[in-house]
C-alpha cells in the first residue's frame, strides 16, 4: 500500500500575519537605509557649515571691499571675524587689487623723499608733502601692512589706491575725479586717471627724468670708472699687439709660469719639480706660487734664457746699450754707498779715539789730583805724631824732676 499523505500543519491566523508585517518592515528599512545615510550626512554637513556661513555673511554686498570705499566699525568687525577664521601666517596678507589710477605724471624716490610731476607740461619735479592728507611716512607704513616686504615703493608708485585702502583713507571712486596734492610749490587739485598711471608705472624706477634723481656726482664717478676701465682695456690691447708684432724681450732671470722670479731655497726632499717631475727641489717661486724646480732644470732654463737674450741683443742692439747703462748706474750707486759707508766708519773711529783719549786724560788728571791731596794729609799726620812724641818726652822729664825733689 502507498503511504498515506499526512495533512499539512497550518499556523494560527494571527501569528502568520504578524510575521509577514515584520518581514515587510525589515524590507522597507533595508530599502530606506541608503537614503537615511544620505540625509544624515547632509544634516551633518549643514551643521558644520552653518557657523562659517554666518561668519561670511556680507551685509553690504561686498561694496565695502572695493578700493576707495570708506569703512565703518561694522565693516572692521566683520573683517576681524574673517581674519580670525584664517590661519595666522608669518608673511603679511595680500594687498587688495589696484584700480590702476594715479594723480601724478611722474614720480621719483630720492634720499627718503618723494618728488612728483603734477603738470604734464612741466619737466621739473617738486617735493611731495601730502596727497589726500597722507604724507610719505603714512603711505610707507600703510604699504608695509600687505604684500611682499621688498615692494614698498612699488606699491606706492603703482598701487596707490590699495595703499589708501590699507591706511583707511578716502580715495576717488571713479576716473577723472580730483584729489588734493600739496607740494613745495603749493596746493593743487590733481585729476586721477589711468593715463597718468601708465606713464608713471613705466618711468618711476628710472626717476621719470627728475633733476633730483639724476645725481651728477654719482654719474661723474661712474663715468670716471668707465673711462679708467676703457683706458685699461685699450692699453692692454695695444701692449699685446705690440708684443706680437715686435716680439717680447726674454727675461734675465728664471721665472715661474706667472712671471715671478725663482730663488734658491733649502733642499726640499718632498717637493716635486714642475718641469721634470722628480722629487727634491732647490728653487722656489719668490712669491706664494706653488712652483718648484730642481737644479738641473734651473740650469737648463738659465742657459736657454742666456741664449735667447743674446739673440735678442743681436736683433735689438739699442736694448743692449740700455741694459749696459743701467748696470753702470747700479755699480756707481753701489760704489758711492760703499764710499759713504767707509767714510762713516772712519768718522766713527775718529770719534771713538777722541773719546778714549779724553777719558784717559781725565782719568790721569784725577789720579794726580788724588795724589796731591793725599800728600798734605800725610805731612799733617807726621807733624801731629812728632808733636805728641815731644809732649810725651817733656811730660816724662817733669815727672822725673818732681820725684827727685820729693826724694831730696
Amino acid at each position: 500500500q502507498a503511504p498515506s499523505a499526512q495533512p499539512a500543519r497550518s499556523l494560527p491566523r494571527g501569528r502568520g500575519r504578524a510575521g509577514g508585517e515584520a518581514a515587510r518592515l525589515t524590507g522597507l528599512l533595508a530599502a530606506m537605509l541608503p537614503a537615511l545615510r544620505g540625509v544624515f550626512v547632509l544634516l551633518l554637513w549643514l551643521g558644520l557649515a552653518a557657523p562659517v556661513a554666518r561668519a561670511n555673511v556680507n551685509i553690504d554686498g561686498g561694496r565695502s571691499d572695493l578700493p576707495g570705499m570708506k569703512q565703518d566699525m561694522f565693516d572692521r568687525a566683520q573683517r576681524d571675524k574673517k581674519a580670525g577664521n584664517q590661519r595666522a601666517s608669518k608673511a603679511p596678507p595680500e594687498c587688495p587689487k589696484s584700480d590702476k589710477m594715479s594723480p601724478f605724471w611722474g614720480l621719483a624716490f630720492v634720499s627718503g623723499e618723494v618728488y612728483v610731476k603734477v603738470n604734464a607740461s612741466s619737466d621739473q619735479c617738486t617735493k611731495l608733502l601730502t596727497v589726500g592728507t597722507a604724507n610719505y611716512t603714512t603711505l610707507t607704513n600703510a604699504s608695509r601692512t600687505c604684500g611682499p616686504a621688498g615692494e614698498v615703493k612699488k606699491r606706492i608708485a603703482e598701487d596707490l589706491s590699495a595703499v589708501f585702502f590699507q591706511a583707511g583713507l578716502d580715495w576717488v571712486k571713479s576716473e577723472n575725479e580730483t584729489i588734493e596734492v600739496v607740494t613745495e610749490d603749493g596746493t593743487f587739485e590733481a585729476i586721477v586717471s589711468e593715463e597718468k598711471w601708465a606713464l608713471q608705472s613705466e618711468c618711476w624706477a628710472r626717476g621719470c627724468e627728475c633733476e633730483q634723481a639724476k645725481s651728477p656726482i654719482g654719474r661723474a664717478v661712474l663715468f670716471t670708472c668707465l673711462a679708467i676701465a676703457i683706458g685699461g682695456m685699450v692699453w692692454d690691447t695695444a701692449k699685446l699687439s705690440w708684443e706680437k708684432i715686435r716680439g717680447k724681450k726674454p727675461s734675465k732671470h728664471v721665472e715661474c709660469k706667472k712671471g715671478h722670479r725663482m730663488e734658491e731655497v733649502k733642499f726640499a726632499r718632498t717637493h716635486l719639480c714642475d718641469i721634470c717631475g722628480k722629487s727634491g727641489t732647490h728653487y722656489q717661486c719668490s712669491v706664494s706660487c706653488p712652483y718648484d724646480m730642481c737644479k738641473v732644470c734651473y740650469k737648463t732654463q738659465k742657459k736657454k734664457l742666456k741664449e735667447d737674450l743674446q739673440a735678442w741683443y743681436e736683433k735689438h742692439p739699442e736694448d743692449k746699450a740700455k741694459d749696459e747703462e743701467k748696470k753702470k748706474e747700479k755699480k756707481k750707486k753701489k760704489d758711492g754707498s760703499e764710499v759713504d759707508e767707509s767714510g762713516d766708519e772712519a768718522t766713527k773711529e775718529k770719534a771713538e779715539s777722541e773719546a778714549e783719549s779724553t777719558t784717559k786724560a781725565d782719568s790721569e788728571a784725577g789720579k794726580e789730583s788724588k795724589a796731591d791731596s793725599s800728600k798734605p794729609d800725610e805731612e799733617t799726620d807726621k807733624e801731629a805724631k812728632e808733636g805728641d812724641e815731644k809732649d810725651g818726652q817733656e811730660g816724662a822729664g817733669d815727672a822725673d824732676g818732681e820725684e827727685a825733689e820729693e826724694k831730696k
